[in-house]
Formats: C-alpha cells, structure tokens, sequence
C-alpha cells in the first residue's frame, strides 16, 4: 500500500501544474474593458457585383450580434467604427464537364474585402487588414441565378472572418 502522505504530495503537485497552464487562461472576451460596442458602416463596393455591400453589410452585423462580444450600435455612441470596402469579387471555374470542357459545373465564389477598424474616440487604430471568404457552388440552371443564391452564404462566412479579426486583434 502506498503512503498517503507521498499520494497527498503528487495529487498536490499534479494540481499546481494544471493551475499553471491555465494561468493565462481568460474566460469570456479577450478585448479591453474599454470596448464594447461596434459601428459598422456599409462597406463601399469597388466591384460590379451589384447589391454586395449591403449583402455583406448585414451579415457582418448580424455575425457580431450572434457573437455577443460586442453590441452593435449608432455611430455616437459605439467604442468601435468599422469601415470596409469590398475589393474583389470573382469567380473561378472548378469543375467542367468531361465531354464539354467549356462547360463548366462548379464555380468557386471569392470575396475580398478592407477592413479598418478603428476607436472611436481617439481614432486609435486597431485592425486594417483584408479578409477573403470563397464558397463553391454547383450551377444548376443558369449561371446568374447560381451566383445570387450563393452570396448569402459567401456574404455569412465572411461576416465570421472579419468579427474573428476584429475580436482577435488583442
């Protein structure tokens, strides 16, 4: 049988290890205290894909409200203002047809956008960075109608990518 004693000295010196990873551990949100609140502006858009900021827009505001990290309010009263302008929007054939290689079945949709976020207050800036999301898509039907059902989706992943940038910039 062992010495409890020995077995009371490893459960102890087992339980300050654990304690010692976890010491920079932090429960809940990562930004500053002083943080709580974001604008966001609708984004400019630099392509001719009509209608993509607002699409991108809402789904970016709707990701930081489903997130919870930050509230989103009016441009007088939020800590932070996110600005963005919708650099690229293009589509990439990835799939064609085996007997008709001009035919193409599966399209890849890649957004890009320029995000700048920055204090209220004080102007500090605090992210500018580019953020891409891409979604794949199969066409059925026409290729334009393809392209209008696959912007939410791609407008939705975005939306993640640039609060998890903003969230992460600390």
């Amino acid at each position: 049988m062992q010495n409890p004693k020995f077995s009371l000295a490893i459960l102890a010196s087992a339980t300050l290890v654990f304690l010692a990873g976890c010491a920079n551990y932090k429960l809940g949100t990562t930004l500053p205290s002083h943080l709580k609140s974001v604008y966001v502006e609708t984004f400019k858009n630099s392509t001719r894909e009509p209608q993509l900021e607002t699409k991108i827009t809402s789904e970016i505001i709707r990701e930081f409200q489903r997130d919870g990290q930050l509230k989103v309010k009016d441009a007088d009263e939020a800590d932070i203002i996110l600005t963005g302008v919708v650099t690229q929007y293009k589509l990439e054939p990835m799939r064609s047809k085996r007997d008709n290689p001009k035919a193409t079945l599966d399209y890849k949709a890649i957004v890009t956008v320029t995000l700048l976020a920055a204090e209220r207050k004080t102007g500090k800036k605090i992210i500018a960075q580019g953020v891409t999301a891409s979604k794949t898509f199969e066409v059925k039907g026409d290729l334009m109608t393809a392209r209008r059902n696959i912007l939410p989706e791609v407008s939705r992943e975005l939306g993640r990518k640039v609060v998890d940038a903003v969230i992460s910039a600390w």
